[in-house]
């Protein structure tokens, strides 16, 4: 679709043309598309030139990419299936209104020119070059959030196979939940290159012990503490491929079962609780020592590992985090947010004096520990 520069905010029905014209997509895709967008005219028109003005201004403020393209985010389907088109739009718009106030400048600029934003360069194992993690923008059909969290690994230039390699990535976006901003994340899966790959027992020594997608957890309860925002994670229950239609196909409901594996796992782990529909409640932090003290002499040894790793990984994404991220004022009040816009007291276990705030995503489901 190109990248025009509008000099004002062009009206909603254009969305449409948009649509029709969507590169790399099927004429069944787009017209699909097209479809939901016509919907959201008739039925939503406020809330989508609510989120054409937002996108709009940040795009003139060469802080988004191409503007059709990140208007479509709001009528492309959402990983989280009881979320209507309104609803789409208004969270879009939470989620830009937070990205402008929380990365430094220079990290939104870069983040906007799609280029990767490294939140720090973890101590690199033996035989590798670099370990880091890293935020980026999340490609516009990909339906977990606008945002990923990635974990890369690149081993040394000696090494067959060099090339830097996405071991992790956890999609999220930031928008309000029945009035508490929250970090949503919408899915966490590993690796996706069909041939530059590390094997899991590689990833897990590289990584003193953790599985990634539990690192990945433990990093996103780091943020959400950082920027002063609730953890939550979609209940695998609410995913699109859990709806009537999608479970006509044989190979979707596959992908639902493994997909739903994974995340039950994962959030298990967590002891994550049920809250609002199609949602999880994560808590803000976990042990840190991990009750390492309560297993036999073996397993505690590799707990300590274990701990010992995050509690210096923690540590160092804590000072990192300083020269990246802005931290809100943990005084000022969000005057968006009233009184009787609550999780119903479902939130009300969290520890608030920590704080200052299309393809499918998957882990591999099995053990988690």
């Amino acid at each position: 679709m190109g990248d025009p520069r509008f000099e004002q905010a062009p009206a909603i029905w254009h969305g449409l043309g948009w649509a029709l014209r969507t590169p790399q997509a099927s004429p069944r895709n787009r017209l699909a598309l097209a479809l939901r967008m016509a919907w959201g005219l008739v039925r939503h028109p406020v809330a989508l030139r609510r989120w054409m003005a937002v996108a709009w201004e940040m795009h003139s403020r060469g802080l988004l990419g191409d503007l059709p393209t990140e208007f479509l985010r709001a009528v492309r389907p959402y990983v989280h299936r009881g979320l209507s088109v309104q609803d789409r739009a208004v969270a879009l718009t939470d989620h830009v209104d937070w990205l402008a106030t929380a990365l430094a400048p220079v990290a939104l600029k870069q983040l906007g020119a799609g280029q990767p934003v490294v939140l720090a360069s973890l101590a690199a194992p033996r035989g590798y070059e670099a370990m880091r993690l890293q935020l980026q923008r999340a490609p516009a059909h990909s339906p977990e959030g606008e945002l990923r969290l990635t974990l890369t690994l690149q081993r040394e230039a000696r090494v067959q196979l060099s090339q830097p390699v996405d071991v992790a990535v956890l999609g999220f976006s930031c928008f309000r939940v029945q009035g508490r901003s929250c970090l949503v994340i919408g899915g966490v899966r590993g690796q996706r290159h069909p041939s530059q790959r590390l094997s899991p027992q590689e990833v897990t020594q590289a990584l003193s012990g953790w599985k990634a997608p539990v690192l990945m957890v433990r990093v996103a309860q780091e943020l959400a503490q950082y920027w002063g925002l609730h953890l939550i994670g979609l209940d695998p229950a609410w995913h699109p491929l859990h709806g009537p239609l999608q479970r006509l196909s044989g190979r979707n409901r596959d992908t639902a079962r493994r997909i739903s594996e994974a995340h039950t796992t994962l959030w298990t782990h967590f002891a994550a609780q049920r809250g609002p529909a199609g949602w999880m409640l994560l808590p803000p932090h976990s042990d840190d020592r991990l009750e390492a003290t309560a297993l036999s002499p073996e397993k505690r040894a590799r707990q300590i590992q274990r701990a010992d790793y995050w509690i210096r990984t923690a540590n160092l994404l804590r000072n990192e985090f300083r020269g990246v991220l802005l931290r809100p004022d943990p005084h000022a009040r969000d005057a968006r947010v009233t009184d009787h816009q609550t999780l119903q007291g479902m939130l009300s276990g969290y520890d608030d004096s920590r704080y200052a705030a299309s393809s499918v995503l998957e882990s591999v489901p099995g053990s988690i520990l």
